[in-house]
């Protein structure tokens, strides 16, 4: 768990290297705001943690392997630090999406974002050595529940923490973090190894 935890973070404090000259990029040509540029580096850096976390497919590694869990809530208990890890895995989706942008100020479309990028994760792990599971989708959903409510107390208590992103720059977002870990995950692990 520590193991894993670690190279989590070295993974995502890399790529956040690799992100900052891209957002400022961005920030000049397409975001025209520092604050929510921040903001929305945070959220680049936590989706390359969770895409480090969930191991999807990168350059050198993909490889197709039907590995599928389809039967609900089959092993959640027996496995409950790794249920109650997705959820937490989620949570930050679920607080940042009300606090950067407005059309995810209500309940169903954040749910729904999240339940549509853990579906995108478990069918992408079809090409990974990992297992694609229901109990994955619906504990990560779960999370991104949470995280919306804990996002809109964070955002009451703190309004000045309200961004007025565009929703156009979400997809912008999630593919730069994802290309950023495509390419950069097999470097970090030879550095390691």
């Amino acid at each position: 768990m520590m193991f894993q935890l670690y190279y989590t973070a070295l993974e995502a404090g890399l790529a956040a290297l690799v992100l900052i000259p891209i957002l400022l990029i961005l920030n000049k040509i397409r975001f025209h705001n520092l604050k929510t540029t921040v903001f929305y580096f945070l959220f680049a850096v936590y989706l390359t943690g969770v895409y480090a976390v969930v191991g999807l497919p990168n350059i050198t590694y993909i490889r197709f392997e039907l590995n599928l869990n389809l039967i609900p809530f089959a092993g959640m208990l027996s496995d409950l630090s790794g249920t109650l890890l997705n959820v937490v895995l989620f949570i930050p989706l679920g607080l940042f999406l009300p606090l950067l942008w407005k059309p995810f100020h209500g309940l169903r479309k954040t749910v729904l974002f999240g339940f549509c990028f853990s579906l995108v994760i478990e069918l992408l792990q079809v090409f990974t050595f990992r297992a694609t599971d229901i109990n994955d989708l619906i504990t990560n959903t779960l999370g991104t529940f949470a995280g919306y409510w804990a996002g809109l107390m964070i955002g009451r208590l703190f309004p000045r923490l309200k961004c007025s992103g565009r929703e156009s720059d979400l997809p912008l977002l999630a593919g730069c973090s994802a290309a950023v870990m495509f390419f950069l995950q097999p470097l970090i692990w030879k550095l390691i190894y």
